[in-house]
């Protein structure tokens, strides 16, 4: 199977003429060309490869009609719409590499592209197009995630477990990562332990949920070393009763405040160091095993702060 890209469609939403102009919605800005950019992977051949529940492959389309009614406040710009790689079978590694064709090019006409997944699989594809686009500028990369994705490659190949590890086989020199919300009891000692072996800064869900302010100087630091920042998010982060649909669901979790104000800080870090935050992702999505839509609304939200800041 061959994967490919496929280009947008139309929005469509909830429409209010009878509150006049100022009545917009999300999907009145899409697909208009403006500084920012979505594009989705459409994959779980990374998912199905770390042997985690499927679904992930609908989450861009998912994500795109949660966030196509939201309302919009005042000074909301246009949006444009990429389309989509589509991930076909196990085609993935081919797929990431299209993904990064397509994010390097969009830096040429975007000031930021933000990615829906897939499967966490979709940030090698990411990191790929911004390093190539980038290819003299330090990296940061911030992940809030539950699980540190370092898992060395096994017999299966890469999979949504493993996208970190490969990006630093690139150059493992320049290698500057730091994951925010990991919990103790999804990543065994071995993953632990390679992470302090490779330096990354770990911040466990515990800590954030007794102290808000935990990462700040963490955030603080890795803006100010850095040209520019990678933020990627993996929603199953969060508590289970807020991202239900995930192909691992959280029984402790982050709270969605505090995910909020960890994006907040991270994007008035970069702003006070100068450092750049050109391409996000949003991914594990999985629509299957949502429950009244809760998942792809809260992916929703955070995609509205990515699109404004």
């Amino acid at each position: 199977m061959i994967s490919y890209h496929k280009a947008a469609e139309p929005w469509t939403g909830r429409d209010d003429p009878e509150d006049g102009p100022l009545s917009k919605r999300v999907y009145h800005y899409m697909g208009k060309k403006g500084r920012r950019a979505i594009i989705g992977f459409a994959s779980e051949a990374g998912v199905r490869r770390n042997k985690g529940r499927l679904g992930a492959k609908q989450g861009p389309a998912a994500l795109r009609a949660a966030l196509s009614s939201m309302a919009v406040p005042k000074g909301f710009e246009a949006v444009s719409d990429l389309g989509d790689i589509c991930v076909e079978g196990d085609d993935l590694e081919a797929a990431q590499g299209l993904l990064g064709q397509h994010i390097d090019d969009a830096l040429n006409h975007h000031e930021r592209v933000i990615v829906f997944g897939g499967g966490h699989e979709t940030a090698y594809g990411s990191y790929l197009g911004l390093s190539a686009h980038y290819p003299d500028q330090k990296i940061g990369i911030i992940n809030l995630d539950a699980h540190l994705d370092l898992r060395n490659i096994g017999e299966n190949g890469p999979s949504s477990g493993t996208p970190f590890n490969q990006i630093r086989a690139l150059s493992p020199d320049r290698f500057d990562y730091m994951c925010l919300g990991v919990a103790r009891e999804s990543n065994t000692q071995a993953l632990i332990s390679r992470a302090e072996n490779w330096g990354v800064t770990i911040i466990y869900d515990q800590d954030l949920q007794s102290d808000i302010h935990r990462a700040d100087d963490a955030v603080a630091n890795i803006a100010k070393r850095c040209d520019i920042i990678y933020l990627t998010i993996d929603i199953d982060l969060m508590p289970h009763y807020q991202a239900p649909g995930v192909s691992a669901p959280a029984a402790r979790g982050v709270p969605f405040a505090c995910v909020e104000y960890l994006m907040a800080q991270i994007i008035k870090s970069c702003a006070e160091h100068n450092c750049r935050l050109p391409v996000a992702d949003i991914v594990e999505l999985s629509p299957i095993h949502d429950v009244n839509n809760m998942t792809a609304k809260t992916a929703a939200l955070l995609a509205m702060i990515l699109l404004q800041a």
